[in-house]
């Protein structure tokens, strides 16, 4: 420096994503438990069909889960906040993995009927908001507040999610036809219990500060979201995103029926599309963070989304279908982690287990109720201006973005530095050459 002034001290950028050790077995942990939860995702219905020969007794049981997820995501925000993150995760991967077994074991006992599988599946949808949201919140424990390695860790977590839902339905059915469904759910379970060891032993614990956590609710998490332009925002076009998605899964197998004689191989091909391109385009999103500051991704990619989706109800044919799938996904999958990461960032520290439990719970609750209006739509309707609604949501949502982001400047928070490594020496033995994300 020349003027006088004091010289900068040159800032080291952030450690990559590979040198966090707890970062690693996390994402291990989460892939172990989130491919059994989609084996368990074919399973589940086809035990039921199993034990009952009943359709409406599949959508009974389906429901019961559903029911419990919008339920516990708003009053599980309290629970949420008093035991953070980490004790979330351990309690839910630990009482779910019980509830998974009990499944199987009662039909070998010739014990398990309708009512009982809807007891069981509702006390396991009652963890997933919270579970979702305690994912999202922990992370910066782990990687530290800078937003450029939060996305990348985002990212991580989100391909490794994608990564299970495009490979476990294939999975699940493969195995379902060779041991059966009640042998799957034992999978599942044990998948359950890897994960509960795993985050036991690599998850840091919350510093306690003698103090008494403060009264949480399911109110102030809403409060939190509402008080602020972009997360009240982007809260609501994240709930529209949903109801759009889901309802265009729910519209596939009537694609493939109404147009292809009832192909499974084509309601399974368009499926497959939308995770190829949502699997890529999440693994882009890690790279593209480190140039690419996460609010104008994010704000990109959902902006081209509600634009892709216009191109919906147009005469696409399959051929066309399954691109704009692959494009869709895509769009989808490089802009959630850049929102992830804008939200988690924004809401202060202390109030992000409830606010984001909340936050979770609004987009199921959108999902759901496009799952059910979908077929009702369609059916009365037509498949053309059901997709128009679809794309009208998607623009909304995208609406609500800019709507959110206008005018609201980057929050500054006050950065912590991320956790160091348990094992120094191990830090200090890291290959440079491996560390290239």
């Amino acid at each position: 420096m020349t003027n006088g002034t004091t010289p900068l001290t040159p800032v080291a950028p952030p450690p990559g994503i590979r040198r966090h050790r707890t970062l690693r077995v996390l994402l291990v942990a989460e892939t172990i438990s989130m491919l059994g939860t989609q084996l368990s995702a074919v399973a589940m219905p086809w035990l039921v069909l199993q034990l009952t020969g009943s359709a409406g007794d599949m959508g009974l049981v389906m429901a019961s889960q559903l029911a419990a997820i919008a339920v516990f995501g708003f009053f599980g925000a309290s629970w949420t906040g008093r035991l953070g993150p980490r004790g979330v995760m351990l309690i839910g991967d630990t009482v779910r993995g019980p509830l998974v077994a009990l499944l199987p074991v009662l039909y070998f006992l010739d014990c398990l009927n309708t009512a009982t599988f809807v007891v069981v599946m509702f006390a396991i949808g009652a963890f997933y908001a919270p579970y979702a949201a305690s994912q999202q919140a922990i992370l910066p424990g782990v990687v530290g507040e800078d937003e450029q390695l939060l996305g990348r860790a985002n990212a991580a977590l989100q391909s490794a999610t994608r990564l299970s839902v495009l490979l476990g339905p294939v999975l699940g059915g493969v195995l379902i036809s060779l041991f059966g469904a009640p042998t799957v759910l034992v999978l599942d379970a044990v998948s359950f219990a890897c994960s509960a060891v795993l985050l036991r032993l690599c998850l840091p614990r919350t510093p306690r500060t003698g103090t008494v956590p403060a009264r949480r609710s399911p109110a102030a998490g809403f409060r939190v979201l509402m008080r602020d332009r972009l997360l009240g925002s982007w809260s609501v076009a994240l709930a529209l995103g949903e109801m759009a998605w889901q309802a265009l899964f729910a519209l596939l197998p009537v694609i493939a029926v109404s147009r292809e004689n009832g192909s499974s191989v084509v309601a399974g091909a368009l499926l497959t599309a939308f995770g190829g391109g949502a699997l890529t385009g999440t693994l882009l999103a890690g790279r593209l963070l480190r140039r690419v500051p996460a609010r104008r991704l994010a704000l990109t990619g959902r902006v081209a989304l509600g634009v892709g989706f216009l191109a919906l109800p147009l005469p696409l044919g399959v051929p066309g279908l399954v691109c704009l799938l692959v494009c869709v996904g895509f769009l989808n999958g490089v802009s959630s982690a850049p929102v992830a990461t804008v939200r988690v960032l924004r809401i202060p520290q202390a109030q992000r287990p409830e606010a984001l439990t909340v936050a979770t719970a609004l987009a199921l609750m959108g999902g759901t109720a496009g799952w059910v209006l979908s077929g009702t739509v369609a059916q009365k309707a037509g498949l053309t201006p059901a997709f128009w609604g679809l794309a009208g949501l998607q623009l909304a949502a995208a609406a609500l973005f800019v709507i959110g982001a206008l005018g609201t400047a980057s929050p500054a928070p006050a950065v912590s530095p991320a956790p160091a490594p348990a094992d120094p020496a191990k830090a200090t033995r890291t290959d440079p050459a491996k560390d290239s994300r």
